[in-house]
């Protein structure tokens, strides 16, 4: 009894010590990001983004459910992607290849307009992708559900033919 109890309390030291997970954007590009004429509601956007996910327990391994993408503007989330389910083995790391273009209906504040206009004008947009979802530990009393919410903040340089010989090379992101 008293080693079970042990074991336990080892199992909720390490789950509290050890990181579990490693979330980094590596690469990024923004090649359209516009709203339509005559609309502060109406955007069309052209992201692509490569995000990893590292299990860095050495032990363990990671079961994810439930992961999901977004992707937002001004706190407007503009587009959504499930990721499924998936297992990860102790110290791997899986890379998402993430493409995202489509339309879609925000809402601009007339003062986040401002900032859309702002940010049109200099080229740079801030645009922030959470991760979101669950993993599930296994210890010795049963499985723990965590919930994951990471946020990956993004400053991405609007791509186009003028400027596509100047890009800056991209430096990798960690999410928190």
């Amino acid at each position: 009894m008293f080693a079970l109890a042990v074991g336990a309390i080892i199992d909720f030291i390490v789950y509290l010590v050890i990181p579990h997970h490693k979330i980094v954007i590596f690469d990024a590009n923004l090649t359209r990001f516009e709203l339509a004429a005559g609309t502060t509601t109406f955007l069309s956007y052209s992201l692509r983004f490569t995000v990893s996910i590292h299990n860095n327990v050495w032990h363990d391994k990671a079961d994810y459910h439930d992961m999901e993408v977004d992707c937002n503007y001004n706190g407007e989330q503009f587009d959504s992607r499930e990721l499924g389910d998936f297992m990860l083995k102790p110290r791997r790391t899986r890379l998402f290849n993430l493409s995202r273009s489509g339309n879609s209906t925000i809402d601009l504040a007339s003062n986040e307009d401002n900032a859309f206009k702002r940010s049109n004008e200099t080229g740079f947009f801030d645009l922030e992708i959470w991760l979101r979802g669950k993993r599930i530990f296994k210890t010795s009393e049963g499985d723990h559900h965590v919930h994951l919410s990471y946020q990956c903040k993004l400053r991405l340089q609007l791509i186009t033919s003028q400027n596509s010989t100047t890009q800056d090379s991209f430096k990798p992101v960690k999410c928190h």
